[in-house]
């Protein structure tokens, strides 16, 4: 299975709630460009506000959660996936997708990545 991610943060000048009203829309897009894709799955979450975040953070010392994930699920293979974002539907969806972020996305400090779901793994994990 192949997975396009994108963890996202807000850009600095951005409340949370700001943010979020922008993710709505933005997850609205990027659902319609999965159907649009036919893909399997679409998910679409927010960082919660939460302490065990912020004690994870702290005694870890890694960087803050993002503040939006995006994982649009794919069942072909990478190639085949750039060949439809390059489609005239999917490729307007993409540039609007791409406008919206200027808007409201860091995105120096976000990522943007195609992944492969280990289905082995997966279902082997934690046995001895």
């Amino acid at each position: 299975m192949l997975k396009w991610v994108q963890c996202v943060r807000r850009r600095p000048e951005l409340t949370v709630v700001e943010f979020r009203r922008q993710w709505v829309e933005y997850s609205e897009q990027i659902v319609a460009l999965g159907a649009e894709l036919g893909a399997v799955r679409v998910e679409v979450s927010a960082a919660l506000a939460v302490g065990a975040n912020a004690e994870w953070q702290l005694s870890r010392g890694s960087a803050a959660p993002f503040d939006g994930l995006a994982e649009v699920h794919f069942s072909g293979s990478a190639p085949e996936f750039i060949e439809a974002l390059g489609q005239p539907g999917p490729k307007a969806r993409v540039d609007r997708l791409l406008r919206l972020q200027e808007d409201f996305v860091d995105i120096p400090h976000s990522c943007f990545f195609l992944a492969s779901q280990d289905v082995e793994a997966s279902f082997t994990l934690g046995e001895t």
